[in-house]
């Protein structure tokens, strides 16, 4: 992996650049893709005066266009995040520069944000906790008001859409993964129909929602901050879906867990700051309740996929966040008394609900 990170520095600087710069690798999180920060020769004229740059460095030999979060959409021709990040310049929203790319070798070379993720924010300052989660929603409500202003076909992510197929996909993981895989083959067993009905009214309340771009991951370690402005970093996987979907993985976040108080406030700051930039869905009962069914749907699939990434992939890192996405589901049914049925199957059939 070094040597294509040298060979992509040496075809976009020089040899002496390649072999002189140091390497730290960075690890991917949950991603194939592995991020290695580059420390660039001190006598380079370096790219916007920084001596340090990101590499991204996909696997060889796999499929680098395709997500493996699921989607259906035209197939791309040139990974996505980089399509997604040139139409987010053209927008004005804050995203990392690209300094160079060769798909050949599975490298770009990307601007480095440095170090603080959101979450260091809040670590660092949990008392200020309000003020930064409502930049956080001033920068969502930015991109929303963006992607609705300036709507772009010829960006992958307009292509692909959270339809039926792929919301009830994901809640079919969390059957999969989070109970059959988890506690035992055929653990659901004659509930299987009874819990297909709770999905399906699920999913028909979200796609009953007004729809727009959703960046799909938007939570506390997928934003960070560069000389004082917040930055995206996760975007490939965007695509059409429920507008409360991106609000829901920033307050529901699996690695920071806010107050249910601290979270009805925070909504309700969504939907008066959404109203007055604009944003036509921000009708107070519409957003807190679709709120709380997104997240029954995103918390039910990301404990699925903690379960899937520890038995298919060899990665127990997210099993501790587990219990706390159940909690979330818990939570969200206590404020949906129409889906008490679901309370009463989950409280069967998952042992982490009680």
């Amino acid at each position: 992996m070094e040597k294509r990170i040298r060979q992509a520095l040496s075809d976009r600087f020089d040899a002496d650049v390649a072999q002189s710069s140091d390497l730290e690798n960075l690890g991917g999180h949950a991603s194939l893709r592995i991020y290695w920060r580059i420390v660039l020769p001190a006598s380079l004229k370096a790219p916007r005066g920084e001596h340090t740059l990101m590499a991204m460095v996909m696997p060889l030999g796999g499929d680098a266009l395709k997500s493996d979060e699921g989607g259906d959409g035209v197939t791309p021709t040139e990974l996505p995040f980089l399509n997604v990040q040139r139409y987010f310049i053209r927008l004005g929203l804050p995203v990392p520069a690209v300094e160079h790319v060769d798909m050949n070798i599975g490298v770009v070379l990307l601007e480095d944000l440095g170090q603080e993720m959101f979450e260091n924010a809040y670590l660092a300052a949990p008392e200020q906790q309000v003020p930064l989660y409502k930049e956080a929603i001033d920068l969502l409500i930015k991109f929303q008001t963006s992607v609705q202003a300036t709507a772009d076909h010829d960006c992958v992510a307009w292509t692909k859409e959270f339809d039926q197929k792929l919301l009830r996909w994901e809640l079919d993981h969390y059957r999969e993964w989070g109970l059959d895989a988890h506690y035992g083959a055929d653990h659901v067993g004659s509930d299987l129909k009874a819990l297909e009905g709770e999905f399906d009214r699920i999913v028909a309340a979200l796609l009953g929602a007004p729809q727009t771009l959703v960046l799909r991951d938007y939570q506390s370690r997928n934003i960070m901050r560069k000389d004082s402005r917040w930055v995206l970093i996760d975007f490939q996987d965007a695509l059409r879906g429920p507008f409360i979907y991106d609000l829901v993985a920033l307050l529901r976040d699996s690695y920071i867990e806010l107050a249910p108080s601290t979270v009805h406030e925070l909504v309700q700051y969504y939907v008066d700051a959404g109203a007055k930039a604009g944003l036509g869905w921000c009708s107070e009962t519409d957003v807190h309740r679709l709120f709380h069914l997104q997240t029954l749907q995103r918390k039910l699939k990301d404990a699925g996929r903690f379960i899937f990434i520890d038995q298919v992939k060899g990665n127990p890192a997210f099993l501790p966040y587990y219990r706390p996405s159940i909690a979330y589901v818990k939570n969200a049914l206590s404020n949906l008394p129409d889906f008490e049925s679901l309370t009463l199957l989950l409280k069967k059939l998952e042992p982490a609900f009680d």
